[in-house]
């Protein structure tokens, strides 16, 4: 099974067959970010931002993956995210921010990335998985 995302507002167009994401594009509604191929934030925000990426997941039958939790530099006024990737090869997956709150309120903004967005945005923001950062979820 596959779903052919993207070909609007500076995206492109393209089909992707991973199972994670494709059920999490089935399950949720996601809206492109403009002007940023490959990327997705979900619509059910208020359905979602409670949920923790592992608990996002889950939620699509998805029971371990390899998580990435990455703390940017106070510097670059970032804010702290966890990546999922969803393949071996790193090409899609789920990049979580975390917004706000003590471990008990912290809140989320989920976003799915396609092959066209994964990597570059990770690459766009300095990073580079790294055992160091992976936790087996």
């Amino acid at each position: 099974m596959s779903v052919s995302v993207g070909g609007s507002k500076g995206h492109i167009a393209e089909d992707v067959n991973d199972p994670v994401f494709v059920a999490l594009y089935h399950k949720y509604r996601w809206r492109m970010i403009p002007n940023c191929t490959g990327r997705y934030t979900c619509k059910d925000h208020s359905k979602v931002c409670h949920l923790s990426p592992k608990e996002l997941v889950e939620t699509v039958g998805v029971k371990s993956s390899r998580q990435y939790s990455v703390v940017l530099d106070k510097e670059r006024n970032k804010d702290e995210f966890v990546a999922i990737p969803f393949d071996n090869e790193r090409e899609v997956g789920l990049i979580s921010y975390i917004k706000d709150g003590s471990d008990v309120q912290r809140r989320y903004v989920h976003t799915l990335n396609a092959p066209s967005g994964f990597q570059r945005k990770l690459d766009a923001m300095g990073v580079s998985l790294s055992d160091k950062m992976l936790t087996i979820i």
